[in-house]
């Protein structure tokens, strides 16, 4: 994403392997991608060196964070979702 600045969004998604509804928030997230730009990550709770994420988020799965904040959980809502974060990049600006 050369040329965003101080612009950019980089998504992390908190997830583990056997999570479906991970599996509907990436579907989502990839309609969202085509009308707001992003980075995205996905941090498996269950693996090694991840505790403090495992106990945090155990019975929460998906979790959304962006630029390192919270910002939603379980199910992702493509019209919400957009508007959230094209309202992050506004003021980023």
């Amino acid at each position: 994403m050369s040329g965003r600045g101080a612009s950019r969004l980089v998504l992390t998604m908190f997830t583990h392997s056997r999570c479906q509804l991970c599996v509907d928030a990436k579907e989502a997230l990839a309609q969202v991608r085509k009308q707001v730009p992003f980075e995205i990550s996905e941090v498996d709770i269950r693996k090694p060196g991840n505790e403090r994420w495992f106990d945090e988020y155990k019975y929460d799965v998906p979790v959304i964070h962006v630029n390192d904040e919270f910002l939603l959980w379980h199910r992702v809502n493509v019209a919400d979702t957009v508007a959230k974060l094209k309202a992050i990049e506004t003021r980023q600006k």
